[in-house]
């Protein structure tokens, strides 16, 4: 099964939070993993914010950077181009999404995951009125 996962999410493979032990069943059934195009960039401002915020240590962050990078090379990335920025500014109209929350969901759709897994409570809202499938972790 393909999953659409986005980077709320993502971060808990690394981090043990809430709704972590939920993700690594759903990441347990998935074939592929796809990810935005934006997602690479989201998971280091995470990384850094939890360093500003004494949340991870350095050697923490460190590792993380980099089992995340090795795990990179095996998504599935979605392609930036016109038909993403065009179904974001769609979804922004639609559903007044915030940037990142409009492309994380448009590439989503245009990944044809089976499940779009999400850990933010305004895109989950979102996903469900335009996925089949969406779980909240």
């Amino acid at each position: 099964m393909r999953l659409f996962i986005d980077t709320s999410s993502l971060f808990k493979k690394y981090v043990d939070e809430s709704g972590s032990a939920a993700f690594e069943r759903l990441l347990s059934k998935a074939v592929e993993i796809a990810v935005s195009p934006v997602t690479w960039i989201e998971m280091n401002a995470a990384i850094e914010r939890c360093l500003r915020d004494n949340i991870l240590t350095s050697e923490k962050a460190e590792w993380l950077r980099v089992e995340a990078k090795k795990d990179f090379a095996y998504f599935l990335l979605v392609v930036w181009n016109e038909n993403l920025e065009k179904k974001a500014v769609q979804l922004i109209h639609q559903y007044a999404l915030k940037t990142m929350d409009a492309v994380q969901l448009a590439a989503g759709i245009l990944s044809n995951a089976e499940i779009f897994v999400t850990s933010d409570h305004q895109l989950h809202r979102a996903a469900k009125k335009v996925m089949r499938r969406v779980r909240f972790v």
